[in-house]
């Protein structure tokens, strides 16, 4: 479903936060605090974004399969219905980033956005590999 130019493309959200965090890292001092609350505020709104994206791709690629399981039987039904859980599993760990942006705090801000990038490669990744599977069953079928 992705090409390589899209899977780098891809990244640059990645990017942005890792350059968003490094802003506010090096802003330091007592003064620029309410600057640095500002900066997180963008900072988490971008990274939100960027997360909804993925998780909204993933519930299209659930709403997709969801309509494959119903013209199919047998084991292809159920491979299908595999792969769907796999996708939603996908779906609650964005769920589970989104919720630890939102209670993000310049403080915890750097391991928050470490942790929503790793969560967003692994999700991608675990989606390409479900997509592809369920694209080469169908193709079997």
């Amino acid at each position: 479903m992705k090409n390589f130019s899209k899977i780098t493309t891809a990244s640059y959200p990645l990017i942005v936060m890792i350059f968003v965090t490094t802003l506010m890292w090096s802003c330091g001092g007592g003064g620029q605090k309410k600057a640095q609350r500002e900066q997180l505020k963008d900072a988490k709104q971008q990274t939100t974004q960027n997360i909804n994206r993925y998780k909204n791709e993933i519930e299209e690629r659930i709403n997709y399969v969801n309509t494959q399981i119903d013209e199919a039987s047998g084991e292809l039904q159920e491979d299908l219905k595999e792969a769907r859980e796999e996708l939603k599993a996908q779906q609650e760990l964005l769920l589970a980033e989104l919720k630890n942006v939102e209670d993000a705090s310049i403080e915890t801000w750097n391991n928050v956005v470490a942790n929503a990038s790793a969560s967003l490669t692994k999700a991608r990744s675990k989606m390409n590999e479900v997509s592809k599977n369920v694209r080469t069953w169908l193709d079997d079928e």
